[in-house]
Formats: C-alpha cells, structure tokens, sequence
C-alpha cells in the first residue's frame, strides 16, 4: 500500500485557497480556539477534574496541526499569535468582577488544586503545545491519499451497462471514466 501528497479534490476546502486566504483561515481559527478554549478550560476544575482543560489544549493541538498542515510553519505561527493574543487578552482584561482565565486565590486550602492553577497551565500550556507541533517533522503534516484505493465512484467495474458505452449520458457520475477510456 502506497501513498502519496494529496491534490486537487482530494485536499479539503481551506487547503485548495490561495495562500493568502489559508493565512487568514490560520488567524480566524486560532482567534476562534483560543476563545472557546479560554471559556472551556475551567469545566471540572472546581470538583478536581479538569476535563476542560484537556479538551481546550486538545482543540488547540488540532486545529494547530491544521495551521501548519494548511500553511506551513508561517501559517502555525499565526495560529500561535492570534489564539495566544485572544486567550491572554480574555484573561487580563478588566471585566467588572469576574475573570475567564482566573490565576490564584492566596489560600490554597481553601481552593482545590485545579481550580487555583488552570488558568496558568491553560495560558502557558496552549503556547507549548503549539510549539511542540511546530518543531514537529514536515511530513507528518502533509495529506495523502492512498494511491491503492480508489473511490467506488471511479471504478468502471461497478457500471456494467457502461461497457458499451452506450448509457454513458444517463450517469453523470461515469461520463468522465467513459470520456477517459475513450481518450487512452
């Protein structure tokens, strides 16, 4: 079984743009996670299970390995900044009372353990779990498809009344195998 680098319609949609649009689609996304990772990463902390946590740097690992997949080391490095401007920016802006990234309480007795110290891991956490990935190797970032597979869709075999070619204009979906066999 072979694979090589996918291209065309094998990519996804945010891959196929140009490089300037899969930019902007790096910075929008790691604005957006480090957003909801910021509102997310305090769920269970206060009964000791910091669940949110692991799904926020878990949402930011992905769609971090999706930057870098998308638009190389440049487009990783705008995931970083935006997602770590937006979660740093929630986290010391001054909002009446209440804190999203909230660091600290003076009283460790009286506090468990992951509610005082999840906003910290969550802030540096987000920042190393990108550069973790972004020192990761090239190739375990490309896409690519199975050069021994191909899609049902494809095979001239499951369209026996195309062996003629005689019904070709009624499946659209063979028109272009039959146009292909026809050319070689």
């Amino acid at each position: 079984m072979t694979s090589s680098p996918a291209s065309g319609r094998d990519l996804p949609w945010s891959h196929r743009q140009s490089y300037p649009t899969r930019m902007t689609i790096s910075l929008l996304a790691g604005a957006a996670v480090g957003m909801v990772g910021t509102l997310a990463h305090r769920l269970g902390a206060s009964s000791n299970i910091p669940y949110g946590l692991v799904l926020a740097l878990l949402i930011i690992m992905l769609s971090a390995w999706c930057a870098r997949s998308r638009a190389g080391a440049l487009g990783m490095g705008v995931h970083v900044a935006a997602s770590s401007i937006v979660a740093w920016g929630l986290a010391v802006a001054p909002r009446g009372s209440g804190a999203l990234a909230p660091v600290g309480f003076g009283d460790p007795s009286a506090v468990p353990f992951w509610s005082e110290h999840v906003g910290m891991i969550w802030l540096y956490g987000m920042i190393a779990v990108q550069v973790i990935l972004l020192v990761m190797p090239r190739r375990w970032f490309q896409i690519t498809v199975d050069d021994d597979v191909q899609p049902a869709v494809h095979r001239a075999a499951d369209y026996p009344e195309t062996a003629d070619h005689a019904d070709a204009g009624n499946h659209p979906e063979t028109a272009d195998i039959v146009q292909n066999e026809d050319a070689a």
